[in-house]
């Protein structure tokens, strides 16, 4: 996990200020991340003074999502394994559901359970579904590091741009994109979903 720590979840730092900007997120909101990882999305909220959470599948991710936690002694920063698919959380706990780099390297149909599990625990009328993912087509160099990862994985990310990517899941799921936008000088798609 030290290679995700130091390599991505610093690639990804300007993507991760830019998600609760964009989103409107403000401190006090209930704000879940999806596919968490080392948690550095959720850390970065919660510094901000926002309620967040994080859910991963693998134990390892939530393990190091745990010690930063533990680190940042925050009060406001919560962690726990957990099915993507199968959300843990009450029907409308959250304001804010995000997605970033996750989507891509599920199955259709696991993105659409997905998205219906974010939905589900999400606030209906006035919370909102962040989507962050690469645009199509991606840019070579995340094609190529798509490629390197391979297996089912890179399948599925193949298949995603061959669709069209996020938008035109959230079109084919009749999803009320309120905003799109770019992120990291266009590398990153950032979507919001009206719930």
């Amino acid at each position: 996990m030290s290679f995700y720590s130091l390599v991505i979840d610093r690639a990804l730092r300007r993507l991760r200020q830019r998600t609760p900007e964009f989103a409107g997120m403000k401190p006090g909101d209930k704000v879940l991340d999806v596919c968490c990882g080392t948690g550095d999305q959720a850390a970065y909220l919660a510094w901000l003074g926002i309620d967040a959470w994080g859910i991963d599948l693998d134990p390892k991710m939530i393990a190091v999502a745990e010690r930063k936690r533990q680190k940042s002694g925050k009060e406001n920063l919560h962690f726990q394994l957990a099915d993507a698919t199968a959300l843990p959380f009450g029907d409308g706990f959250f304001d804010y559901s995000t997605i970033s780099l996750a989507l891509h390297e599920k199955s259709l149909e696991t993105q659409q359970k997905v998205i219906a599990e974010m939905q589900r625990v999400t606030k209906k009328g006035g919370g909102r579904l962040i989507l962050a993912d690469y645009p199509v087509p991606a840019r070579r160099f995340y094609r190529f590091a798509e490629m390197v990862v391979g297996g089912e994985h890179y399948l599925c990310f193949k298949a995603t741009q061959a669709l069209g990517g996020m938008e035109a899941l959230a079109k084919t799921l009749d999803l009320g994109i309120e905003e799109a936008s770019s992120a990291v000088g266009g590398s990153f798609n950032l979507l919001k979903i009206k719930n």
